[in-house]
């Protein structure tokens, strides 16, 4: 119960911290909205029926590319429609599974830690340490952070464990990490990450990473079903993404966005409609890196002014920064080695054309021209950081204390050698005294070079100087758990300050997005004018990304930059004046009485043409002409939308350079326009079934009895 009590009071008090944003007062901004926007189309849809495969309601149509990238397969996300079934909307059900998503995350980062120091104290303060950092709080306007670094945490966990003991059920905790990191977003950034862990690794631990690949060898030679059957989940999880990068390759969908931020409109087009792969190195380095985020100064000094309207919030208890201060009167270990070169390693990277170094990793390794964004590998840096500090802590409190009669195992931890002769004696808690006293008063002297540093900062770094003062000299005769509540107020001290700053600023930012249920409902003429609202979270994404496939209605008829669109309208958009083509695709459907012969366009439903049936992915038309029409819809044409009439495939033709179109005899007949992409709807219900096979199966060999568990151990 007192452990219990311990977890549960952090969850808490950072619930009441961030109130406003978890009871849905303030809204989700910026690119955590995007994905909100995504998972309420997806899950509205899906429980219309219908796994959405496009999106009819933005740029003339388009593919639903963002079902590949967004998390949605994840056992975790469907709380989210779980919560809409148990009457709660959608916008309040998304945030409840962000919050329930960051406590596992930290949850994970505990056992990590305890893997890692064997202390369950150094494991509860990492677990604090981590909840009341930046991913804390960043969560709500760059859930990506979290969608890359929970999993990440957990694959690392079940990593050590196997790397300790080879059993199935560490060995499908890997799998089943290594499965989400791949459905869940890009796995360039991981890729990236693993990359650094592996480089370091072989470095400071050779031995190690010899006797790792031996085991690791025996183990699939002895488990090869199990490891055959964990080889078919990780390509079932990659399904969505490889779909989508079939699809991207046919040149189906182009990005115009990506080529045309730093070029020409002529040199965008060009290179957009010439398929090419990646993005310039120019366009990687020169916006979306930590360098060009993350200011020092920001890191100490004015954090009472953190804007909700920043994507890129970075900042860590000060207290780690002490404690990382303390390496410089500690002997080096190599797990300091270790954890300062991983960081140091994804620090140069993320920094971008400033170290060099993603310049020689551009040009060697191909994944690195796929994505941009550099700033998202600072959210590993987080848990890295916090640590590395917590190790120079348990490095200091290896001294043992006189004055607790039992040293306590779980507070000291391991011993470890770091100042030589008598630990116990008066000169080793004198020299220890001093190091503490000069640290604290060159990092006083450091903040003092920051404009705007808070008091509470310097609170803290009083009361550090203080508590490990104390515990050392040797004056107070507390049991561990008073010195563990004090090590967990000198964490979270200074963070709970600067998450009440955080979020009363983020007051203004207060409005509703669309949350209700919908059933989408065929229009005939699509809007001249964009919906607008007064909300300030539009300032910093356009209307259009996501609020259209939130309320599943009709956007005005454009192609805008930078979104996402199929090759033909992007091309059509690109020689045809908006206007024209905004009065021309107004009207959904025009009928034709041959090809050289003018449109009429339809305002709604008549009696020789009406809908007879219409989801995200279909459209079916019932028709009574009296002569042959050619019925075009205005709706983006690619090479996966399949016609059929009565029921049997016919021809899809392009229509006017970038719609739809069929031609339909006179007479009674159904008309239907069908878009079935390469895999369908099975590689998403694949991918689904399967995360959802191995989460029951890794729990099942972890946590089974022995016996029930050989009766299926392949």
């Amino acid at each position: 119960m007192p452990r219990a009590f311990a977890f549960l009071t952090p969850c808490v008090v950072w619930l009441f911290l961030m109130r406003d944003f978890v009871l849905g007062h303030i809204p989700v901004n910026m690119d955590t909205n995007t994905i909100y926007g995504v998972a309420k189309y997806y899950f509205n849809n899906v429980l219309n029926g219908v796994v959405p495969l496009w999106e009819p309601f933005v740029s003339l149509g388009r593919p639903f590319y963002a079902i590949a990238i967004c998390n949605l397969f994840n056992p975790v996300t469907l709380l989210v429609p779980l919560l809409k079934l148990a009457g709660i909307n959608y916008a309040h059900a998304f945030v409840g599974y962000m919050v329930a998503y960051f406590f596992i995350g930290c949850m994970g980062f505990y056992f990590l830690s305890l893997e890692v120091f064997k202390d369950r104290t150094m494991a509860y303060l990492a677990y604090i340490g981590l909840m009341f950092s930046s991913l804390g709080a960043s969560m709500f306007t760059q859930f990506t952070f979290l969608e890359i670094v929970v999993p990440a945490i957990w694959f690392f966990y079940f990593l050590l464990r196997f790397a300790r003991q080879q059993t199935p059920g560490h060995f499908l905790g890997l799998t089943f990490t290594m499965m989400i990191l791949i459905s869940s977003y890009l796995p360039f950034y991981f890729m990236t990450v693993f990359l650094c862990f592996l480089l370091v690794f072989i470095f400071v631990y050779a031995k190690q990473a010899q006797k790792f690949c031996i085991d690791l060898y025996y183990f699939i030679i002895k488990h090869w079903r199990l490891a055959l059957f964990c080889l078919i989940g990780v390509l079932l999880s990659a399904a969505p993404l490889l779909a989508y990068k079939v699809l991207d390759s046919s040149g189906d969908v182009v990005a115009p966005g990506r080529h045309c931020q730093y070029s020409s409109a002529q040199e965008c087009y060009d290179r957009t409609m010439g398929r090419q792969g990646g993005m310039s190195y120019d366009e990687i380095t020169r916006s979306g890196t930590l360098g060009e985020r993350v200011d020092m100064q920001y890191l100490f000094g004015h954090l009472d002014k953190i804007t909700y309207g920043s994507d890129s919030l970075f900042f860590l208890p000060v207290w780690i920064y002490i404690l990382i201060g303390l390496s410089l009167f500690l002997q080096l270990k190599r797990l300091t080695v270790f954890l300062s070169g991983m960081a140091l390693l994804i620090g140069l990277i993320s920094v971008g054309n400033a170290s060099g170094l993603l310049g020689f990793l551009y040009r060697h390794i191909f994944f690195f021209a796929y994505f941009r964004n550099l700033f998202f590998l600072g959210a590993f840096l987080v848990p890295l950081v916090i640590l590395l500090g917590l190790y120079q802590l348990q490095m200091l409190l290896s001294f043992p204390n006189v004055l607790i009669g039992n040293p306590d195992k779980d507070m000291t931890g391991p011993p470890i050698e770091t100042f030589g002769g008598d630990r116990r004696s008066a000169s080793s808690k004198k020299m220890i005294i001093f190091g503490i006293v000069v640290l604290h008063a060159l990092i006083f002297c450091f903040l003092k070079h920051f404009e705007g540093v808070p008091t509470v900062s310097y609170v803290t770094l009083g009361l550090s100087l203080a508590a490990l003062t104390a515990y050392f000299s040797g004056h107070f005769n507390l049991s561990v758990k008073v010195w563990k509540g004090v090590f967990a107020l000198l964490m979270v001290l200074q963070p709970v300050w600067v998450l009440k700053a955080y979020a009363l600023n983020a007051g203004e930012f207060a409005s509703v997005l669309p949350s209700m249920h919908v059933t989408p409902v065929f229009s005939w003429l699509r809007p001249q004018k964009p919906a607008v609202s007064s909300s300030r979270i539009y300032q910093f994404v356009p209307y259009e990304d996501f609020w259209y496939d939130m309320s599943m209605t009709d956007a005005p008829p454009k192609v805008g930059f930078p979104q996402s669109a199929t090759r033909w309208t992007f091309d059509l958009a690109e020689h045809t004046p908006a206007n024209i083509l905004a009065n021309y695709a107004r009207y959904k459907i025009v009928l034709y009485d041959d090809l050289h012969s003018v449109g009429r366009p339809m305002g709604g439903p008549s009696p020789e043409l009406s809908v007879d049936y219409f989801d995200v992915n279909t459209l079916k038309l019932k028709s009574n002409f009296s002569k042959p029409q050619i019925v075009v819809y205005n709706d983006s044409y690619t090479t996966s939308w399949k016609a059929y009439l009565d029921g049997m495939p016919v021809e899809l033709l392009l229509a006017n350079g970038a719609f739809k179109g069929i031609k339909v005899p006179a007479g009674e007949h159904a008309v239907e326009f069908a878009y079935g992409p390469p895999g369908g709807t099975w590689v998403y219900i694949a991918a689904t079934a399967a995360l959802f096979i191995f989460l029951w199966w890794t729990v099942f060999m972890l946590y089974w009895p022995k016996s029930q568990r050989d009766l299926i151990d392949v």
